[in-house]
């Protein structure tokens, strides 16, 4: 929010000015004339790539399931790091391991 007003965006971030500035650069480069059959053809691609962003969403988020039904994914001495008084110890770079 800038300025008390609120920018809404339409599409990856991008707003209706965005959008507008876009399609007249599209018209100036492609014509009026074949701006619709191209148009037709970006919203296919467009289609297909969304189903395809859902398809492996559906699959990480079937997958991350399955992970869990499984037991716990993260490991026993990964979660002791974050312990405080843990087991392990740090060293400045270039201390040898015999000096401790």
């Amino acid at each position: 929010m800038l300025l008390g007003v609120e920018r809404r965006t339409i599409l990856f971030g991008i707003g209706l000015t965005e959008l507008l500035l876009i399609f007249v650069i599209a018209l100036l480069f492609v014509g009026p004339k074949r701006l619709p059959g191209v148009a037709r053809s970006i919203g296919r691609v467009w289609g297909q790539l969304s189903d395809m962003s859902r398809q492996f969403y559906a699959a990480l988020t079937d997958a991350a399931k399955e992970q869990n039904a499984d037991g716990p994914s993260v490991p026993d001495w990964l979660s002791d790091v974050a312990k405080p008084g843990s087991s392990i110890k740090v060293r400045p770079l270039g201390e040898d391991d015999d000096k401790t």
